[in-house]
């Protein structure tokens, strides 16, 4: 495949770019930011269990990743179990895969478990504060430079750390009140959360509501069990100063819920959102209402298709997207995968450079 010759050296910093196409402002060209979090620990050879445990280095290897890579946003993701952990939740550490509970011993073995679940402090809460400080960290380094996002899983997804997910899908149905409780006691914790990610620098915080597409739970339900915390989430994001963003990589995100709720700047997802049969759709329907984070298969591009597949991949992407005046990141739809090739990540990056440019 022949591609056209890459741009002269571009003016525009990383967070400049993605500030103005996060206001439907055309930058030089599109933005991209492959999420590039647990993989980055490869740039420096570090295990993934001492990765997920430090501040410090989690942070030079995301500093280092940003270098060599040269995507124009940090996402402060460490794993799904940060938050539970701190509920007291026991987690495994892998040397080179990403946490996880452990599920033949979770905190929350019976209904009356729920209401065991006390408010905690993340501002010294080990694996909370951690996150805190690594956005302080990276922030101090590249914060007025690069954008920088922290992360917050939403608080039913947090309960589905403690509680394996079939018991709670279970729960949802049979004992409402015990599991509305629980993300209700959750969610105190995660908005003093929020707050002192942006107080640490994080421009915005990205908001993880994976139980509001159609590939978990009907939208009624999540809005009845999530909804409320989720505007409450939002509104702490804003009222510290930070920007809003969601990301869900489930299939089918109900759009019209997500936004009632939360309002976000931009969305970040991997498939079309409920009710659009294909991302041309979705374009047409969506593109213009709120900027769109994505939609690169992490799993293909971090490890199957070749970097022609990619550049061809990334730029039908872009074309898609093109109707929508400005508003588009490119980026995967979740996480870049922890063992994937970091050359295809700069593969995407070299991409936005060849076939986004505004000018």
């Amino acid at each position: 495949m022949s591609t056209p010759q890459l741009a002269h050296k571009e003016e525009l910093t990383p967070l400049e770019r993605i500030g103005l196409a996060l206001q439907y402002k055309k930058p030089d060209r599109v933005p991209v930011a492959p999420l590039v979090c647990g993989a980055s620990r490869r740039v420096l050879g570090v295990t993934y269990d001492k990765w997920a445990k430090s501040s410090e280095i989690a942070a030079n290897s995301l500093l280092a990743a940003q270098e060599l890579i040269e995507f124009d946003g940090f996402l402060t993701l460490v794993d799904l179990s940060v938050e539970a952990a701190d509920f007291g939740q026991e987690v495994i550490f892998p040397e080179n895969s990403t946490p996880y509970p452990n599920f033949d011993n979770p905190l929350i073995k019976t209904h009356e478990d729920y209401y065991k679940i006390k408010k905690v402090d993340p501002r010294k809460s080990p694996r909370m504060s951690m996150v805190i400080d690594l956005v302080r960290r990276l922030a101090q380094a590249k914060g007025k430079t690069v954008a920088l996002l922290g992360f917050v899983y939403g608080p039913l997804g947090v309960l589905s750390q403690m509680r394996a997910h079939e018991a709670l899908f279970k729960d949802i149905i049979r004992r409402p009140e015990a599991v509305q409780h629980a993300v209700r006691v959750i969610n105190e914790s995660l908005l003093e959360y929020v707050r002192a990610q942006v107080e640490a620098g994080a421009h915005g915080v990205v908001i993880d509501p994976l139980f509001s597409s159609a590939s978990i739970l009907h939208r009624n339900t999540w809005s009845k069990f999530e909804g409320k915390e989720t505007n409450e989430l939002a509104s702490a994001i804003r009222g510290a100063g930070g920007l809003v963003v969601v990301h869900n990589c489930g299939n089918g995100v109900y759009f019209e819920d997500v936004i009632e709720h939360a309002n976000p700047i931009a969305i970040s997802h991997a498939y079309p959102a409920f009710g659009s049969p294909t991302w041309t759709d979705h374009a047409a329907k969506w593109g213009r209402k709120v900027v769109t984070i994505g939609y690169s298969d992490p799993a293909q591009t971090g490890h199957v298709l070749s970097q022609e597949a990619i550049l061809e991949d990334c730029k039908n992407q872009i074309e898609t997207f093109k109707s929508s005046e400005g508003g588009f990141i490119l980026s995967t739809g979740c996480e870049f995968a922890p063992g994937g090739n970091l050359l295809s990540a700069a593969t995407m990056v070299k991409a936005a450079r060849l076939y986004g440019s505004y000018q």
